[in-house]
């Protein structure tokens, strides 16, 4: 197993790696390790503990701020590249034509609209490929994404999930936080709670180890009323990450729900106060 202290190595990955490499690093790692497919009792816990390393580096070179703030401590005298995002390694991989997105000021939900339109008619046109076909594609969702931020963030939920919906339609395999975002603004705009679940239920199934992403779904299952599932949720977060306080505490509100369903026997209901002290 690679020292602790050197989350690149850890992952196996260089210091000047992208997101992307680090996060399909982490994944393939998750898999192998995830103690489901531990043979025995002593092959789960160690699997556990080195899943629980792999995640620790991983969940600080996820994220710009921590990842420069350990390049920092770590000493590392050479300029690596910056961490990218994944729509800046997508907006690098345009062909010329497509050009960079306008800036999220110059957009709006009538070119919004047309973008989407247009890059219909160019289907069916034979001048343009299918890569710059694609790249089109890649920053209408882009584009769509920025603005749904902006009204989403101003609490202006209905207005903000046109824009998710062009995101996840001109995107439908990039970004899982698409749909992710997609399926929050439904639950606050109350559009569609089956719609929600089930762009909730997508974006785990792309990024499966982002617990945001399950906590987030976790927290739909209960607004809808399945307590079941969001339980299940909770506790393969904690799973993960035994430390999650957030987890922890929406597990125990959904356990004192699912108790207080559950059908009362003959002398419960007889004798409510005698049960009601043993509880």
């Amino acid at each position: 197993m690679p020292r602790e202290e050197d989350y690149y190595i850890t992952l196996g990955v260089d210091p000047g790696a992208p997101d992307r490499e680090i996060k399909r690093a982490y994944y393939r790692l998750a898999r192998e390790l995830h103690p489901d497919r531990a043979k025995t009792p002593e092959e789960g816990r160690e699997s556990a503990e080195k899943l629980a390393v792999i995640s620790k580096a991983y969940n600080t070179l996820k994220d710009p701020k921590k990842r420069a703030a350990y390049d920092a401590s770590r000493g590392n005298k050479k300029s690596a590249p910056a961490p990218t995002t994944a729509s800046d390694s997508k907006q690098r991989s345009l062909p010329p034509s497509a050009g960079p997105p306008p800036s999220s000021d110059s957009v709006n939900t009538q070119r919004i609209s047309q973008e989407t339109s247009k890059i219909g008619q160019i289907s069916d046109s034979t001048r343009m490929s299918s890569s710059d076909l694609a790249g089109q594609r890649v920053v209408t969702a882009q584009k769509a994404f920025v603005k749904g931020m902006q009204l989403y963030k101003s609490g202006e939920y209905k207005k903000a999930l046109p824009f998710f919906e062009a995101a996840v339609q001109n995107d439908p395999e990039g970004e899982p936080h698409y749909h992710m975002k997609m399926a929050t603004c439904m639950m606050k705009s109350k559009s569609s709670f089956t719609r929600a679940v089930a762009a909730a239920e997508r974006a785990c199934e792309m990024d499966a180890y982002n617990m945001d992403f399950k906590l987030g779904l976790g927290e739909i299952y209960e607004t809808v009323g399945i307590a079941s599932k969001a339980a299940d949720v909770y506790r393969d977060i904690l799973r993960w990450d035994p430390d999650h306080e957030r987890a922890k505490f929406r597990l125990g509100l959904v356990e004192k729900i699912e108790q207080d369903q559950k059908p009362k026997g003959f002398l419960e209901k007889m004798f409510p106060s005698i049960f009601d002290k043993k509880k």
